[in-house]
């Protein structure tokens, strides 16, 4: 055998991971995914694709799950999250109430109900705040004089304290219908979720900022840090600052050791619309939405650490239409929580459809909740509709709105679809550490016969070669393991470098995951 010098065969070695001529530069190091879940939600996977194409998958509109009924939302209801824990659905949702002991004054209050099939809610009776000389409801006190506004739970598995298990960030102000300052975000904390404290900061202040909105707020464990993602106000100005055309509404993300204290922005007044220094903006409207940039705003982002697969962070933003009021829930993605993608300038989540108009406006406002939580194969997610434009003078008028659920198949945001056409998606190279592959895919969408759908999967050798062969796969599911030409299963190829090719027609690939992969790994 030649006895070839080292350098000669570290060479070769860069040829075959694909290194560009000339360069012997390595080329990128096969990934370490484990047995985690992957998303075809972007290209963060994916290295080729022939005849496919990334698609949005709407939610599917569901039934109304709460109206607004009780004497203390007689002007309408608001913003929610949803919690599962255990066998209960625990929600926190608003409600508005119209003081008619001065006109065209308006608060909103902080409820909660509950739930053990997420659809039928209960509301108990908290006794802690009165209204109209009873107790006997479910408003949750907090907030100065019981105002809550944009709110948002989250459970805290960085907490300190079993008091402090639940964590909140609202709006603390008495809202008029006069603009008028919109002076801090605030902070509470509950060892249920049901008896609050504000934190024990200057008036429970947490940061300064604009809370007309819901804003959101989590502990990242990938970053280990707490993060918030606020309202990022801002104004079209020229090049000596003077406001010309109009204003819009962002979002931006701050991030911080302690709950309690994140950056401390100088506060404003609303109407001052400027963006808040020392935070990142990461959403914004652009050119490809209605009337371009500054013809639409970013409402909400419903910002969620998607807890089924790692490194994925969903956002729901309400994209508000300057032009008509009409306000819908688009999907944006990211992988970190900072660079934020939204491919898709349409409605995640379809618009009443019966929904009136109003002249040029479309009677439709539709916020999502941040959170989801899974019912066997499926997503449940929970947001506020409310059947006015947004700048309707709707102030002190029942208004009617009511809490949502919105349906998603397990990973089915965004897929990779075949359509007649033979199409091939190629991943990325990784390790393989596991014995099987698991599919989340839907190859049961033919519509002719003589086309009829299918998925295979092969697995590629750094050097393309064909290492495993799977039979089709045609059907719909969330965990399809393919079948194999030859073997059981991949055992064989366990910690070698490989990519995965899916071949496919009228189907839709959400994604793949590695399973049966040794504890140790």
């Amino acid at each position: 055998m030649m006895n070839l010098p080292r350098s000669f065969n570290r060479a070769l070695l860069f040829v075959a991971l694909g290194a560009l001529p000339g360069s012997m530069a390595p080329a990128a190091q096969p990934r370490e995914i484990g047995g985690s879940k992957q998303l075809f939600i972007d290209e963060e996977m994916v290295q080729t694709v022939s005849e496919v194409q990334f698609t949005l998958n709407p939610a599917r509109r569901a039934e109304r799950v709460l109206h607004a009924i009780d004497p203390w939302a007689s002007a309408g209801l608001g913003f929610v999250n949803v919690i599962q824990e255990g066998d209960d659905f625990r929600m926190w949702y608003e409600v508005w109430t119209y003081v008619e002991q001065i006109p065209g004054h308006w608060m909103s209050r902080l409820c909660y109900a509950v739930s053990r099939d997420g659809i039928h809610w209960t509301k108990p009776r908290l006794g802690q705040v009165e209204f109209e000389g009873s107790k006997n409801n479910n408003i949750i006190a907090l907030g100065h004089r019981g105002y809550v506004h944009g709110h948002h739970v989250f459970i805290d598995s960085h907490a300190n304290s079993p008091a402090e298990k639940y964590k909140m960030v609202f709006g603390d102000f008495y809202r008029v219908a006069s603009r008028g300052p919109y002076p801090s975000i605030s902070g509470a904390v509950s060892p249920d979720g049901i008896n609050w404290t504000s934190v024990d900061t200057p008036d429970g202040i947490i940061m300064p900022g604009d809370t007309d909105t819901q804003n959101v707020a989590f502990y990242d464990p990938n970053i280990k840090k707490y993060v918030a993602y606020v309202r990022s106000n801002c104004w079209q100005r020229d090049e000596s600052g003077k406001r010309i055309g109009r204003p819009s509404r962002r979002v931006a993300r701050a991030e911080s050791d302690d709950f309690r204290r994140f950056p401390q922005v100088s506060r404003k007044q609303a109407d001052d619309w400027r963006p808040l220094p020392g935070l990142s903006e990461i959403l914004a409207e652009d050119e490809q939405d209605p009337g371009g940039k500054w013809g639409s705003g970013i409402y909400t982002s419903a910002a969620t650490i998607y807890p089924y697969a790692p490194g994925v962070y969903l956002f729901f933003p309400t994209l508000m239409r300057y032009d008509t009021g009409e306000c819908t829930i688009q999907l944006a993605t990211s992988r970190d929580g900072i660079h934020v993608q939204r491919r898709f300038h349409q409605s995640y989540v379809p618009p009443n459809p019966n929904a009136k108009r109003l002249g040029k406006q479309l009677a439709y406002s539709g916020y999502m909740g941040p959170g989801m939580v899974r019912v066997a194969d499926q997503l449940w997610m929970y947001g506020c509709e409310d059947d006015v434009p947004h700048d309707e003078p709707w102030y002190g008028k029942r208004t009617p709105s009511g809490i949502h659920r919105y349906v998603q198949r397990l990973d089915g945001f965004i897929s990779l679809d075949a359509r007649d056409k033979l199409g091939t998606v190629t991943t990325k190279s990784f390790v393989l550490r596991g014995k099987n592959v698991e599919v989340n895919a839907d190859a049961d969408l033919a519509q002719s016969a003589s086309k009829g759908s299918m998925l295979a999967v092969e697995v590629l050798g750094i050097d393309g070669d064909v290492l495993a062969e799977s039979n089709p796969i045609r059907s719909d599911g969330v965990a399809h393991r393919p079948p194999w030409k030859k073997g059981k299963d991949l055992s064989a190829l366990i910690d070698r470098p490989v990519q995965l090719r899916f071949t496919m027609r009228y189907a839709k690939l959400y994604a793949f995951q590695i399973v049966d992969v040794p504890d140790n790994e």
